[in-house]
């Protein structure tokens, strides 16, 4: 394995034949060469394929210090190349000529390049208490691209409720990335976003409290107000009971006095 892969070369040529009034086919003949760094510069390997319509045919691998075949179309190279010794020698410098020395000039671009991450929180479903909600942490602009994002629910770390996207290229040299937590949402809750990469000195926290729609509000208050209203029912039908009780009791002991009189 390659501990950071660089490909330092890419020939594309596109070939059209016509033969009298046919239409033009097209063939593509490409050379890739690749530099596979293991621990910086210490184990270096260089790699150069042919390929021909998409399918490799020949390559030279410095590991093994000779030209190799992948199909029968590239026996006739691979014969031909590992008796050019000029030609030999200079693939197999190729690990210093090409790979250590690219490798000088853009350590400083990509091997050292350190891009701090944005966090963003977004509640990607109409907020509802009591009820699922996802809400989503949006990181991006970070390199390199090894990122730990963990969730906290009220100071707690969530671990099933907790779903991720693949790791994402920006385009720019930067990676994104975006972690979901599935959860019902109380009031009070809070929720925090947290960051681990080699850019922070320590880890980023994004925190994020709900904040409740006008409909989520008004269904709580009408909640509120029901439960204060029955309550108050309660009180004043049990309190029309207790006297009503009260006033029999008086009656039927007057009933029973003036019976005895």
């Amino acid at each position: 394995m390659c501990g950071v892969s660089v490909r330092v070369l890419s020939v594309l040529l596109t070939l059209g034949v016509c033969l009298g009034s046919s239409p033009t086919e097209d063939f593509v003949y490409q050379v890739q060469a690749q530099c596979c760094f293991n621990n910086g510069t210490e184990n270096v390997r260089f790699l150069a394929r042919w390929i021909y319509n998409q399918e490799e045919f020949v390559y030279f691998d410095s590991d093994v210090g000779r030209f190799i075949r992948k199909t029968e179309l590239g026996k006739p190279d691979e014969d031909y190349w590992n008796k050019q010794k000029d030609f030999l020698e200079r693939s197999r410098a190729a690990v210093d000529t090409v790979c250590r020395h690219n490798y000088q000039i853009a350590k400083p671009a990509v091997i050292d390049r350190k891009s701090q991450p944005n966090v963003k929180i977004v509640n990607t479903k109409t907020l509802d208490l009591e009820h699922e909600n996802l809400i989503t942490c949006f990181v991006d602009g970070f390199f390199p691209p090894m990122i730990k994002v963990t969730w906290l629910k009220n100071g707690i770390e969530e671990g099933e409720q907790v779903t991720s996207s693949e790791l994402l290229p920006n385009g720019d040299w930067a990676f994104e990335i975006h972690v979901m937590l599935e959860t019902t949402i109380k009031h009070g809750d809070s929720f925090t976003c947290r960051v681990e990469h080699s850019s922070l000195q320590q880890p980023m926290s994004v925190n994020w409290e709900p904040d409740v729609s006008e409909s989520a509000r008004n269904k709580m208050l009408t909640g509120i107000v029901g439960f204060v209203l029955g309550s108050i029912f309660i009180i004043v039908g049990l309190v029309v009971y207790l006297r009503s009780k009260k006033t029999m009791t008086r009656f039927s002991v007057v009933q029973n006095e003036n019976l005895m009189s």
